[in-house]
């Protein structure tokens, strides 16, 4: 698949047009410097001092931006979010997703159904929280007493060490078994499952060990 928006050695930040901050949006940038803005997301990003590297959507949330033309990519095609378009246009390694938590409901299930079809690694973050899914194996240094939970949005089988509430090799599923508001008893905590599926929220505070563990 072509990729117009190329950065295959260094992670993307990419900012939406819902509940975020500048400060957010600054941290994420610490980790993933190059900025690509989902539509609307390009309001954020110039009020916080930051011109992005290419601008994705059909732009009907920006259209009143002062963004110079070679920087827009127009992706018009109602079928798929802003936030698919720019996963679909750019080549990264790792994504960290800015203003797509919180706010409206279906905007934020519609991100993690963009999840869901996404293979690589893409950590979405709130003021509070982030959220990714997880890889078939996953190890996270974790201080013990850190609030975790998993959440199937698809059935799945799943095994987990090091939690208040461990799982071996259980059946979840949304409308069955799920894992959520549990806590890492000792560290690291592992994490094995054999389907894409699987939601995990952390504080955002456990970010850095969030990347560590996914760029390992």
């Amino acid at each position: 698949m072509f990729r117009p928006i190329q950065s295959p050695h260094t992670a993307v930040t990419l900012v939406g047009a819902g509940e975020a901050t500048a400060a957010l949006l600054n941290s994420a940038l610490r980790h993933a410097p190059c900025l690509v803005a989902a539509d609307g997301g390009a309001r954020l990003a110039l009020e916080a001092g930051h011109e992005p590297h290419r601008v994705v959507g059909d732009f009907d949330s920006s259209a009143d931006l002062e963004i110079e033309a070679a920087r827009r990519l127009h992706r018009p095609d109602q079928n798929f979010t802003d936030f698919e378009k720019c996963l679909a246009a750019t080549e990264a390694p790792l994504f960290l997703g800015v203003g797509f938590l919180g706010g409206r409901i279906d905007h934020q299930l519609a991100a993690f159904s963009a999840l869901l079809k996404e293979p690589r690694p893409v950590v979405l973050l709130s003021s509070r929280e982030l959220a990714f899914i997880a890889p078939p194996a996953l190890s996270l240094s974790l201080p013990p007493g850190s609030p975790i939970s998993l959440y199937p949005l698809l059935p799945a089988t799943l095994t987990t060490e090091g939690l208040r509430y461990p799982l071996d090799a259980a059946a979840v599923a949304p409308d069955g078994l799920t894992s959520t508001s549990n806590h890492v008893e000792r560290g690291p905590v592992r994490i094995v499952t054999d389907r894409h599926a699987v939601l995990v929220t952390l504080p955002l505070a456990a970010l850095e060990a969030v990347l560590a563990a996914l760029a390992g």
